[in-house]
């Protein structure tokens, strides 16, 4: 990840610590799976009881479809945390 990419993420991330995800772009992949939207980056997270949310992978979007590798990665993540 390049500098200027950390720092996109990093504002993104900041924005969600001070106003909620109201404010950035997010949508919904699948039944536990949530990813925001950060230029061509991507965060794969989820929620941990209701409130706390996890990222769990973060991955350069090259498609228009969330690859599966990455929601993969996100399930077995997920499936560790509990």
């Amino acid at each position: 990840m390049t500098t200027e990419q950390k720092q996109l993420l990093d504002g993104d991330y900041a924005l969600i610590e001070n106003e909620g995800l109201e404010r950035i772009s997010t949508k919904k992949i699948e039944k536990d799976i949530y990813e925001i939207r950060t230029s061509n980056l991507r965060s794969l997270y989820t929620y941990n009881n209701g409130a706390l949310i996890i990222v769990v992978t973060i991955f350069i979007k090259t498609t228009n479809k969330t690859p599966e590798w990455a929601k993969k990665a996100a399930r077995k993540r997920i499936k560790n945390l509990l």
